[in-house]
């Protein structure tokens, strides 16, 4: 969706008011793309995460197992 500012540069006017200036959608469309970056990042992390815990979780049972075996 478009956003407005109030822009002022001495130029004629093109915008609905004087001193409001439309953004680019291309502004808009990198912001969606950080924050879908951002997203990803965050789930990337989060699985990690996961991952690490299940790989100790795993680890414990092995010795424990290893160590009722003895």
């Amino acid at each position: 969706m478009p956003t407005f500012y109030l822009h002022r540069t001495g130029k004629i006017p093109t915008a609905v008011h004087p001193f409001v200036k439309q953004t680019t959608l291309l502004q808009d469309k990198y912001k969606h793309r950080r924050l879908q970056g951002k997203i990803i990042r965050g789930m990337q992390n989060i699985a990690m995460s996961m991952y690490g815990r299940i790989y100790t979780a795993i680890a414990h049972l092995i010795r424990d197992e290893q160590r009722a075996n003895r």
